[in-house]
């Protein structure tokens, strides 16, 4: 329900962005009314998953720098309506994203170093420890991804030069 609530909220910004008129003002409305949802689900998720693994503060007890994470998703929630109330569409884009970032940020540092809790013994718990490869591996994989970035990087330069703007309607209204 989260996953669903943050995507609704980030296209809904994402389509206020890239258009203008009633899909704009019909964009703004969904993400107003669905930041109320993820807010609750925020909320109850963070409640849920402390209850149900407790020591998910321990990483931040040991490093209070990773206390920004959770600084951020805080000052993304309040982001978002504020620049959505202004109609500033890409701060409230920029919001968004920080808060899909932030969120999974944290889960990752929570976690930290474990990969996968065992749900009865944690000597069974895959974590970055026993999950590694050998070092040949590893230089070949980071070789690989350093390529594949670069292609990324330059495949999404390309299409945000592409599609840059808004979108609006021809006189045919097509």
């Amino acid at each position: 329900m989260l996953a669903l609530a943050t995507l609704t909220v980030h296209g809904a910004h994402y389509i206020a962005l890239k258009t203008e008129g009633d899909i704009c003002n019909r964009a703004r409305r969904v993400a107003a009314l669905s930041w109320w949802a993820l807010l609750l689900l925020t909320v109850l998720s963070l409640v849920a998953s402390l209850y149900v693994r407790p020591q998910a503060l321990d990483n931040f007890h040991l490093r209070p720098w990773g206390w920004i994470i959770p600084a951020v998703v805080a000052a993304s929630l309040i982001a978002m309506p504020f620049f959505h109330t202004r109609e500033r569409d890409w701060p409230a884009f920029l919001s968004s994203s920080a808060y899909i970032v932030g969120t999974l940020g944290g889960a990752a540092f929570s976690m930290y170093p474990i990969l996968l809790p065992a749900s009865t013994d944690p000597r069974y718990s895959l974590t970055i420890h026993n999950a590694k490869t050998g070092a040949y591996s590893m230089s070949v994989g980071l070789i690989w991804w350093l390529i594949g970035t670069a292609l990324a990087i330059g495949y999404f330069t390309f299409l945000y030069r592409f599609f840059s703007g808004k979108v609006s309607l021809d006189e045919d209204g097509y």
